[in-house]
């Protein structure tokens, strides 16, 4: 073969690598009575439109662009909002809009888009499994990061021609950490903004982390319960958690246990929240969070020796290696001092580890869900989120 041809052959294989990278299989315009666009977004008059993006291990995850037709001025860059473990994208929205950062991004003449990933409320499912099945919950962060997190970026940036300002919560930038590690979508993200950080978790408080300690995660596997939920429902597993805590009115204080004492969620609202939240996530999710927990690491899941050589090629799983992550992103990170799940002390090993330093904003009366549904954070957060984007 000539080297004409050869380069032309070359020429036209990486460009049907990049036009199928650019262009993920989605669905756009869906009417959805019961969708997060309906219920939450635009009773408030803000524009929205429902989406759906196929993952390649075929789960159909929700997407939801909101924008603010009053917005008069050039459109700015398009933001990405991920939300964290036990909860949904309708996290960005439960406030009303002068308190929700999607709103006040919108207002601020931003393209908002909402994740909502695997076996959230507000996606779509799967194209062969339902909620009953095994492999419907099959899945921990390892899949949020190499499939969803892939999956949704990437219509953004093919949907918008734009590279992408990426807002992660909690589990949302552990996901995140652990894509960037591995140099995945770092040419799509142009900047960062984390809300209570978490690589490592061993400094953990939370209900969760001391399930984990006491093995709750191996309970959980050897019963066949595949479903992680703290719903009232769900009994055995909130009973099991407050059997863990000395607080007498451990029912009452679930949410403060949870994710430490919350100095400024309006109260009267809890109730409200609570139709939304928690949500489900999977016990190989909590188990994989439990492992970190244990084994003071910020690796991928630990099938145990045999498994691991087939999967990973080696008897222990891998770190995702946040020295690796390049210094082409900037970062703005939020961290809390009575955060029960993003520590402080985590966050600063974090940091430590990180090439690039971030900027940092510490918040002494904050904790973990204070970021997202406090009635303050749009004052103490939000504009310097803004800020931060629009510099």
């Amino acid at each position: 073969m000539s080297s004409p041809i050869i380069v032309l052959s070359v020429l036209l294989c990486c460009w049907k690598i990049q036009f199928s990278r650019a262009l993920p299989t989605f669905r756009g315009g869906l009417n959805r009575a019961d969708g997060l666009c309906v219920k939450l977004v635009q009773p408030y008059g803000y524009q929205c439109e429902e989406l759906a993006v196929e993952t390649k291990d075929g789960f159909l995850l929700g997407v939801q662009r909101v924008w603010s037709a009053n917005y008069i001025g050039e459109r700015k860059k398009p933001v990405f909002l991920n939300h964290g473990i036990l909860i949904g994208g309708d996290i960005w929205v439960l406030n009303a809009p002068p308190e929700s950062l999607a709103f006040i991004l919108a207002d601020a003449g931003h393209d908002v888009w909402i994740a909502n990933v695997r076996t959230s409320e507000f996606s779509y499912g799967h194209v062969s499994y339902s909620r009953s099945d095994r492999e419907f919950w099959d899945w921990s962060v390892d899949e949020l990061s190499a499939y969803d997190l892939q999956a949704m970026l990437e219509m953004v940036y093919a949907r918008t021609n734009s590279k992408v300002l990426y807002v992660g919560y909690s589990q949302g930038t552990q996901a995140a950490f652990a894509a960037f590690s591995e140099h995945r979508l770092v040419d799509i993200v142009e900047k960062a903004v984390m809300l209570a950080p978490v690589a490592y978790v061993d400094h953990a408080t939370s209900l969760l982390t001391l399930g984990a300690q006491t093995h709750l995660d191996l309970l959980i596997a050897s019963l066949g319960i595949y479903e992680f939920s703290l719903r009232a429902q769900n009994k055995p597993v909130t009973e099991y958690l407050c059997k863990l805590s000395d607080d007498p009115e451990c029912t009452e204080n679930f949410v403060t246990l949870l994710a430490g004492p919350n100095c400024c969620i309006n109260d009267t609202r809890r109730a409200y929240y609570e139709i939304y939240e928690p949500q489900s996530t999977s016990a190989k999710n909590f188990g994989h969070l439990a492992q970190q927990f244990r084994g003071k690491s910020f690796d991928k899941f630990d099938y145990g020796f045999w498994q691991n050589l087939v999967r990973y090629g080696w008897i222990s799983p891998p770190t995702y290696s946040l020295p690796n992550i390049p210094r082409t992103i900037p970062f703005l990170f939020f961290y809390a001092a009575k955060d029960a799940l993003a520590a402080p002390q985590n966050v600063a090993q974090l940091v430590s580890e990180l090439q690039s330093k971030p900027e940092l904003v510490f918040l002494p009366d904050y904790a973990h869900l204070d970021f997202v549904v406090s009635y303050n954070a749009k004052d103490l957060v939000y504009p310097k989120v803004v800020e931060f984007f629009n510099s």
